[in-house]
């Protein structure tokens, strides 16, 4: 851990495209976390996010770190060329602000490596600064732009533009200072993408263990009484964006046939479908109405009481499409639970099938439902599993994870440590 008077105090531009508050959502809580986890030890933190939609102040101070929103706002992903021009504004005004804040940040931080690094790290090599590249997903490395903007371009354009992203970001990921893997299936895939091992570093997300725990039979059944939870059911949580990429269709579909065989289910969902691209929540809620689900699912919407809604819940079902390093998972093991979710993203280095958790396929209405049974004749076994649940994320805590990012960013600017340093200004 940094402690004052070591080192110069590191400062840092955290850039990313959506942050807490008021995004509420796993990597936007990750995020949030950790910067104020590297300002709590001795950094510096700004973060550079895109603006929202209502819109929220454009420069603020939440506790010591600085943050500052820029348009555009609104959804951009599956926009196609109707994206382009939003897309390359927003480039030339993060542009201007990392220009103009050279004198008051050693190391920047990108959040994902589709669009922001293709300004980011030619800007680093040519100002001398330091660039940490963390990809998000494994799906970010496989698709440049995305399949629905891809859909809504000319065929032979929208291959042309591409191709010739896809070979600028190889170039640009490649000379990032670190990149930083969430997960083994990312380590491999940026090997394969001819990225040298000694700028690979494997960092997970994180969770703060402390909020995310296991709570004694007699706070549980209290605290679900207090959540308007049934006393008398098995609570299943499903907790993330609504969105057609987390499967939540194909469970909410698959309900109705477990219902038949384990009529105490209770199915509870949380979060929101607003802010993504692939929107399932008015489809998933019609049809819950239309085949009189009421009764046995809730939709709670977004919260930021999640780490309660967790605790109070029997079993964790996450039947996304893809996944880098789900939070919502560790969360979930955190917290002691079963779970169930499939073989991707990190879920397959966490898992360990039948000891703490359950795995299945994606895109696989049969396996899902299989993996559930799987998981509710095993009740008996449910303690057993939430131990090994809680002890397979230890290592994931938020204390440890931000140790890491601090130490490997003082690593890089260890060459100017010694030179002084200008006074800080946020972001």
């Amino acid at each position: 851990m940094h402690k004052p008077g070591l080192f110069p105090p590191l400062r840092v531009y955290w850039l990313t495209e959506a942050f807490y508050p008021p995004i509420v959502g796993g990597q936007e809580m990750f995020a949030a976390n950790l910067v104020h986890a590297l300002a709590d030890r001795g950094a510096t933190v700004n973060v550079i996010t895109r603006q929202t939609n209502p819109a929220a102040p454009a420069a603020e101070r939440i506790g010591a770190v600085g943050v500052r929103r820029i348009s555009p706002a609104g959804i951009l992903k599956g926009k196609g060329w109707a994206a382009a021009f939003p897309l390359i504004s927003y480039l030339m005004r993060l542009t201007w602000l990392l220009l103009k804040g050279l004198r008051y940040y050693d190391v920047v931080i990108v959040s994902g490596v589709k669009i922001m690094p293709l300004i980011v790290v030619p800007l680093c090599l040519l100002t001398g600064k330091k660039c940490i590249l963390r990809v998000e997903s494994f799906f970010e490395l496989q698709e440049t732009v995305s399949t629905e903007s891809l859909q809504s371009m000319d065929r032979l354009s929208g291959h042309l533009v591409v191709a010739i992203i896809d070979r600028i970001r190889r170039w640009v990921i490649a000379r990032g200072s670190a990149v930083i893997a969430i997960s083994s299936e990312i380590q491999t895939g940026l090997r394969l993408r001819g990225i040298p091992d000694d700028r690979i570093h494997r960092i997970p997300n994180a969770v703060d263990l402390r909020k995310f725990r296991p709570l004694p039979a007699v706070d549980k059944a209290a605290l679900r009484a207090s959540l308007g939870l049934p006393a008398d059911r098995t609570v299943v949580i499903f907790s993330g964006r609504l969105s057609r990429a987390k499967g939540l269709q194909m469970l909410v579909e698959a309900w109705p046939r477990l219902l038949k065989q384990h009529p105490d289910l209770y199915l509870l969902i949380v979060g929101s479908g607003k802010l993504s691209f692939d929107n399932c929540e008015d489809a998933v809620k019609g049809f819950v109405r239309e085949h009189a689900l009421s009764d046995d699912v809730m939709f709670y919407g977004e919260s930021d009481r999640v780490h309660e809604l967790l605790q109070a819940s029997d079993l964790f079902v996450f039947p996304t499409e893809y996944e880098g390093f789900s939070l919502a998972l560790v969360e979930a093991l955190g917290s002691a639970l079963p779970v169930v979710v499939t073989a991707v993203g990190a879920a397959p280095d966490l898992i360990e099938q039948g000891l703490n958790g359950f795995l299945f396929p994606p895109k696989d209405p049969e396996a899902l439902v299989s993996a559930l049974e799987s998981a509710l004749q095993q009740r008996s076994r449910w303690s057993e599993i939430a131990a090994a649940a809680r002890a397979s994320v230890l290592v994931f805590d938020l204390a440890t994870v931000a140790d890491r990012y601090l130490k490997l960013s003082l690593a890089l600017t260890s060459t100017a440590s010694g030179e002084p340093r200008e006074p800080v200004e946020p972001a």
